[in-house]
């Protein structure tokens, strides 16, 4: 018998590989902030999630200061939770502005690099900014050879100034504003300074005037270079200056040839100086990371601090504290450093024309237990 147009049009259930067919289930209710993770993110979402309007949520990304703080870390703390990302070719297109920011820096396995980093970001995202991170030479060389550039709004260099003067000599230069976050002045540029000299000069009188007589210093690379040449690093020049203003026979030791060496193999060439050439009366360390490694060498071979050693790093990093004896280090502002640069940057945006910026900031000596025998 033929069948009914109802019965041919009916299609036969999907049956799966067990032979049962799949049952219906009902769909579960989701919360609004669940409903909008299933979908493009917009701004709207946002505000009806936050319990405010879009024009609210408009102004907190892109940075308005006439928000209230607490209205703005809730929008930016539910926006991250919706995964919510801006159309950045759009919003250009529209405004001729990204909202992003560059951070050239160093290594994140460097906690200095990593502090500054994140204090930076923590600053952009507040104002309603993202990030771009560029950490390497490789990223560098690509962006400055490209118009990846053009992709931010402007650069705050924090680390790999060298890499990037080189490029520059080049012939290759940053097409969108940048400021730098540097321990030395650069003349025509827009600059945040953290000098160090005042306070490595105070760490080394100190330890003179302890009667400590073989006062050395432990940092990264060639040293010896550093002997015939005043363009060195400025905590090594320093050094040099004070040794030779207290006639002192200066002691240049290297922990590796490059910052990439690992911190256990630094420790190791550390531990073979010290056994091979006993321990200084004090040392000064290019950064508390090697300062960290320095102690772990000297407790190795026996060598009590600050009994028989001085031992002061540079960064002021927070968990050199926690070390027993606990570890004196030269801090610098990290905090200020990255307000400062940020306003730089800001300004320069608003208005490439004006006057190079400038604005320093005085590192200080933090006394602990390694100074005081």
């Amino acid at each position: 018998m033929a069948s009914s147009p109802k019965a041919r049009n009916k299609k036969a259930p999907i049956i799966d590989q067990e032979g049962a067919a799949p049952q219906t289930k009902e769909r579960v209710k989701l919360s609004p902030a669940a409903e909008a993770r299933l979908r493009v993110v917009t701004m709207k979402d946002i505000a009806k999630v936050a319990g405010v309007t879009s024009m609210t949520v408009s102004r907190v990304m892109k940075g308005d200061n006439y928000v209230a703080p607490a209205t703005r870390e809730l929008v930016l703390r539910i926006a991250q939770e919706l995964n919510y990302t801006t159309n950045l070719a759009g919003r250009a297109l529209r405004t001729g502005r990204t909202d992003t920011i560059g951070i050239i820096g160093g290594a994140l396995e460097q906690p200095f690099n990593a502090a500054i980093i994140a204090a930076l970001e923590s600053l952009l995202t507040k104002s309603g900014y993202q990030t771009k991170l560029i950490l390497n030479f490789h990223d560098l060389n690509q962006l400055i050879k490209s118009s990846q550039a053009n992709a931010v709004d402007g650069f705050i260099v924090t680390g790999m100034h060298c890499q990037l003067q080189e490029l520059r000599s080049e012939g290759y230069e940053l097409t969108q504003p940048f400021v730098n976050i540097i321990i030395v002045k650069l003349p025509d540029e827009d600059c945040v300074q953290c000098d160090l000299v005042p306070a490595v000069r105070e760490a080394l009188h100190f330890m003179l005037q302890q009667g400590r007589k073989r006062i050395a210093y432990v940092g990264i690379g060639n040293l010896d270079v550093s002997r015939t040449t005043r363009h060195t690093e400025i905590r090594t020049g320093a050094y040099l200056d004070v040794m030779k203003e207290a006639q002192r026979e200066p002691e240049l030791i290297s922990a590796a040839f490059h910052y990439e060496v690992p911190g256990l193999q630094r420790v190791e060439i550390l531990r073979e100086y010290f056994a091979s050439n006993g321990c200084p009366d004090a040392i000064l360390c290019v950064n508390d990371d090697v300062a960290m490694q320095t102690y772990r060498a000297l407790m190795d071979v026996g060598c009590r601090i600050p009994e028989d050693t001085l031992l002061v790093g540079c960064d002021g990093l927070a968990f050199t504290a926690y070390f027993e004896p606990p570890l004196s280090t030269i801090s610098q502002p990290i905090g200020l450093l990255a307000e400062q640069a940020w306003s730089f940057l800001k300004n320069r945006i608003a208005d490439p024309q004006i006057a190079p910026q400038y604005a320093c900031f005085n590192a200080q000596l933090v006394i602990r237990k390694s100074l005081q025998p």
